[in-house]
């Protein structure tokens, strides 16, 4: 009797103490770009550059991007860029593409993403081409259903374009 007793207090212990802590599953959501972008310049070379390495006018950029929710769900992505300093757009992996993933509001084209449920981890590509020098900046915004206290987050890569 005593240790059915001890165990239920324990059980009711634990259920008490979890449920204070519902706000430590909210985790603010991460877009974690890969290190280096893979170039195409217009004269045929290909090659892997990083962020800091000269970038022309005309080069065919493409990057790796992770996209995290921690604990959360994914619910959109928005990935933008002045139209008047590069050409951009998403590539999406055929792995990827399906309903149980992405929604069908979803416009890889225009850099945005909206999420199916139970999404919490997803890779895709930013592929770009600088149209003009100068600094470019390439804007993103990713957020989960953590609230507003948590999401969204918002992340910009900076390159130098000569």
């Amino acid at each position: 009797m005593k240790r059915i007793l001890f165990f239920a207090v324990l059980a009711i212990s634990a259920i008490g103490f979890t449920s204070c802590l519902t706000d430590e599953a909210y985790s603010t959501p991460s877009v974690v770009p890969s290190k280096y972008l893979v170039r195409d310049t217009p004269a045929g070379v290909h090659d892997t550059i990083s962020y800091s390495d000269t970038i022309h006018v005309g080069d065919t950029l493409r990057a790796t991007v992770l996209l995290y929710g921690g604990y959360n769900n994914l619910l959109e992505f928005q990935a933008s860029v002045d139209p008047e300093l590069a050409d951009f757009h998403l590539l999406l992996d055929s792995g990827y593409t399906g309903e149980h993933y992405l929604t069908k509001a979803s416009d890889p084209a225009k850099g945005y993403l909206r999420f199916a449920a139970d999404i919490y981890l997803y890779p895709t590509t930013l592929w770009f081409v600088p149209l003009k020098t100068g600094d470019l900046k390439l804007s993103m915004v990713l957020s989960n259903t953590a609230g507003e206290k948590y999401s969204p987050v918002n992340v910009w890569l900076l390159m130098r374009v000569e």
